[in-house]
């Protein structure tokens, strides 16, 4: 499901931008969530880095411009693609400074439009692929799957430790086991899922996963070993 939010002060614009929303997702079957607010300040209310992954956002409203929110958005998020929507094609130049995706017109005719998004949606398929989202806190993280070595359960508390940082994670590890469904990870142990390839030795009733000595139990063992073969294995 992707999450896509439309800032827009004009009604007649917000109306025709859904309407296109709508028709796209019935011609490509791509599933969306639509969010709709009125203006800049009203969406940086209940933005927070990961919910959206496309913003349509208007460079000219009233209250707070396009641009202003745009650079807010930058300063915690730094994945959502924005596609501007706007009356002057100036206003690209300065849609550098805080990455946009692209731009859009005004009058927004369909084609342009529909053409544009799919772009957008084909770059997060090929992210979310590689990606998965975590609820870290009171936030949410995309985390590249390729960059977490193991999940450790530490006083019933979930941490997910990566390549570059250890997060917190407000999930439980079965449930983390659910949604990877990925043959690169393995649950060792009743506390450890881990990353096998990162494995760097497996001993009688430990791994090595990176620098970390992950303890592997005795029943879990021989699949473990199993798990790490058939990973090599699909690498050769």
């Amino acid at each position: 499901m992707i999450h896509i939010a439309i800032v827009e002060d004009e009604n007649k614009d917000r109306e025709l931008l859904k309407e296109y929303l709508e028709r796209f997702q019935a011609e490509k079957g791509e599933p969306l969530f639509v969010h709709v607010y009125p203006d800049g300040e009203e969406f940086l209310e209940s933005f927070s880095s990961g919910k959206f992954d496309i913003l349509l956002l208007d460079i000219h409203m009233q209250y707070m411009n396009g641009m202003a929110t745009a650079q807010e958005i930058r300063k915690s998020d730094d994945n959502v693609l924005i596609i501007f929507i706007t009356n002057l094609v100036q206003y690209a130049v300065q849609g550098y400074s805080v990455r946009a995706f692209d731009f859009i017109v005004k009058p927004v005719e369909y084609s342009i439009f529909a053409q544009k998004l799919y772009r957008a949606t084909q770059r997060l398929n090929r992210t979310i692929h590689s990606c998965v989202r975590f609820k870290v806190l009171d936030q949410i993280v995309n985390l590249q799957l390729s960059g977490i070595l193991y999940f450790e359960i530490v006083a019933r508390k979930l941490f997910i430790h990566t390549d570059t940082e250890i997060y917190r994670c407000n999930d439980t590890l079965h449930s983390i086991e659910e949604k990877l469904n990925d043959g690169r990870f393995f649950r060792c142990h009743a506390g450890y899922l881990v990353n096998v390839a990162y494995v760097r030795s497996v001993g009688k009733d430990y791994a090595m996963v990176g620098s970390a000595r992950i303890p592997v139990s005795k029943h879990r063992r021989k699949a473990f070993l199993d798990a790490i073969g058939n990973y090599l294995g699909s690498k050769i």
